[in-house]
């Protein structure tokens, strides 16, 4: 399910993206302030080096989609199973008010991502990392959730949102605390 909500200041997205479809049948620097991943199932959590390359890969792709206005490069990124319920095409119309946001070169080049909750493999072997970058003048966190495939994780859900930032450092304004879902596909 793809929900996202825009206002004349916010523009956000949230694709938890069919997680449950993909679960298996059991079903500062980041280093600085990301203690150790907790494990709850069989599978081991990946180091945290492992954890900011993922974080930081996935996002890095999908601003490459969204600046290149087309979701194939991301599709192409995440979990094979994921790719069976999703074309490019329903991404595209999914995140296509990303397409409007005004980027001007690579927003998140010499960043890395910033953790706000340390990462956690819960009962059904899916690792979901949170936190944020600190770009400017909006603020951009994440929610991405991956499944162990073979012998490497891939993306299977993801959550997005882009806020304007106040000059008080605030991470929203009080315009886009109002938002409300306009559009579930």
């Amino acid at each position: 399910m793809i929900m996202f909500s825009v206002t004349k200041k916010t523009a956000t997205l949230a694709a938890l993206l069919a997680i449950a479809s993909v679960l298996p049948a059991n079903a500062g620097s980041p280093r600085d302030i990301m203690a150790s991943p907790v494990s709850t199932a069989a599978v081991q959590a990946p180091s945290e080096d492992q954890i900011v390359e993922l974080a930081h890969r996935s996002m890095r792709v999908f601003m490459q989609s969204v600046r290149e206005k087309s979701m194939q490069a991301f599709w192409n990124h995440i979990s094979p199973r994921f790719r069976e319920n999703y074309s490019v095409a329903q991404l595209d119309e999914g995140f296509k008010e990303f397409y409007n946001l005004p980027i001007t070169g690579d927003p998140l080049a010499g960043k890395s991502p910033i953790f706000s909750e340390n990462p956690v493999v819960d009962g059904n072997s899916v690792l979901t990392v949170r936190g944020y970058y600190t770009t400017t003048p909006s603020r951009m966190t994440f929610q991405l959730h991956y499944g162990m495939e073979g012998r490497s994780w891939k993306l299977i859900g993801i959550q997005v949102n882009v806020r304007p930032t106040s000059a008080a450092g605030s991470e929203q304004s009080a315009d886009a605390r109002g938002a409300d879902p306009s559009r579930v596909l």
